[in-house]
């Protein structure tokens, strides 16, 4: 059966690592620095520049890292570019992690949604997990996880599984993630005259026309890793000049982006 043959692949190569293999050793179904697992939450009841800067909440890579947020002050405005922090977890944690997701049986999903609680409440997140494997990879999504008052078996294994990594973190040491690609998306400005703070453009490319197409008058465009410096100092609450400087400021959502993550939102 092709669930169960992954499953024990990931786990006779962690058994390998225990038994002398190089510490770190990815699976054979993904390469080292390759996504293995990630969750995320999408949707819900947020403006729209929220909603299009939302970043996994974790991806596991296929040697045991685990990239997570760092932590960040709730005062306003903080800083622009959330940061994240990247962990190594143990042989036995990650082989925890896969024994969760076979019971979730995430290998047997191609691309699933369960929206049964949508008549329970509006506006909720949609909780997203996806798995990678030999076979590409799986995603199932689940509108307000939690919510029901008797969840499947399945929605049970997929909230074990976020409070098992929540877990994992507690005392885990961690160092700043430093990211291949940047993500950054221009929008309509929204200066707060409270902290009214308005730079020059900051990047070489200044035609926004060719930038990715995203919703409510958004584009999206992405970088290089060393673009972050740009935005050291940067806060919620910069603003930037139009481009080609005759125009309305712009406002910048800037992250960097998660292995496995698509360049621009859909």
């Amino acid at each position: 059966m092709r669930s169960r043959s992954t499953i024990v692949l990931l786990s006779i190569g962690l058994v390998l690592a225990a038994c002398g293999a190089p510490a770190g050793e990815s699976p054979d179904a993904v390469g080292e620095d390759e996504p293995l697992l990630q969750v995320l939450s999408e949707g819900g009841f947020a403006p729209v520049e929220v909603i299009l800067n939302v970043a996994p909440r974790y991806t596991l890579l296929g040697d045991g890292r685990l990239i997570h947020p760092g932590f960040q002050t709730l005062e306003y405005p903080g800083r622009l570019v959330p940061p994240y922090l990247v962990a190594q977890l143990d042989d036995t944690q990650v082989a925890e992690i896969l024994d969760l997701v076979e019971r979730i049986g995430l290998e047997d999903i191609e691309d699933e949604t369960d929206d049964s609680a949508m008549d329970m409440v509006a506006d909720a997140t949609t909780e997203v997990i996806k798995f990678w494997d030999d076979q590409g990879q799986h995603r199932l999504a689940v509108y307000a996880l939690g919510i029901q008052e008797s969840p499947s078996d399945r929605n049970l294994a997929l909230l074990e599984l976020i409070g098992t990594i929540d877990g994992f973190l507690v005392e885990a040491e961690a160092e700043p993630y430093e990211p291949d690609r940047v993500r950054v998306i221009a929008g309509p400005d929204a200066i707060d005259p409270q902290f009214e703070e308005v730079r020059p453009w900051p990047l070489e490319d200044t035609d926004l026309s060719v930038w990715t197409e995203l919703a409510n008058g958004w584009r999206c465009e992405v970088f290089d890793g060393s673009v972050l410096t740009t935005f050291d100092d940067a806060t919620q609450a910069t603003t930037w000049e139009s481009p080609d400087g005759t125009g309305e400021p712009v406002q910048l959502l800037v992250r960097g982006l998660h292995p496995g993550e698509p360049d621009c939102p859909s």
